[in-house]
């Protein structure tokens, strides 16, 4: 049977909370970690998250408003560009996102010492879109089955590591400048998690990422 791919792009001015009125999918890189990081990024982003409910995912605190009427907020690590997978247990996942240029910086510094390791520790996402025919927002993508993932960057010899220090403003007229960082992450041998993916707010699915293998039995005497 063949897979099937998961593509999403991420509205980056409703991800920052910069369109209070969008409808559009947004989401957040909530934890990463390893491949020579001296510790985990930062979650150093504060973000207005229009998401009403109280999420499944694990990985995000949304914080209640301090006043009646502000927006709902939560500290991340990045605010999604795209996430794609194509849908086979040992096939890449694919982020890109935009982040402080603290966080950038020390990707950056790994990346530039050529990767002593490319395993990493924690990955963690969460994707929200908008269902048009029940009028609510619904949780599309993230790790169901711990919070975060674990792998190695993928393309072996040619580790797919991108770190763009050049920066962009948060938004329009704004003076906050994010980073944009590419990584693909594939699963290693003997490790499998679980992930969800969403079309609607009632049409939830589970695929497994990664692969364990039984073990042979042992030979008679």
């Amino acid at each position: 049977m063949a897979s099937i791919p998961f593509a999403y792009e991420c509205d980056r001015a409703t991800g920052f909370g910069l369109a209070p009125n969008s409808d559009l999918r947004f989401g957040y890189i909530t934890r990463l970690d390893g491949f020579g990081l001296a510790q985990p990024a930062t979650p150093d982003l504060t973000v207005a998250v229009p998401y009403s409910g109280q999420p499944r995912y694990s990985g995000i605190t949304i914080k209640q408003p301090a006043a009646a009427g502000q927006p709902r907020a939560a500290s991340v690590v990045g605010v999604l560009e795209s996430f794609s997978w194509p849908g086979g247990v040992g096939d890449p996942i694919t982020v890109n996102f935009w982040c402080s240029q603290q966080n950038a910086a020390a990707v950056k510094t790994v990346q530039q010492a050529a990767l002593k390791t490319t395993a990493v520790r924690a990955l963690g996402w969460w994707i929200v879109n908008y269902d048009q025919a029940s009028k609510q927002w619904f949780e599309q993508s993230y790790p169901v089955s711990a919070p975060t993932v674990a792998g190695v960057i993928a393309g072996k010899g040619n580790p797919e590591l991108n770190v763009d220090l050049t920066g962009a403003p948060v938004g329009d007229g704004i003076d906050v400048m994010v980073y944009k960082v590419s990584l693909s992450v594939q699963p290693t041998a003997n490790q499998q998690f679980v992930l969800e993916f969403a079309n609607s707010a009632a049409q939830l699915t589970a695929k497994p990422w990664g692969l364990v293998t039984g073990t042979l039995p042992a030979s008679p005497v």
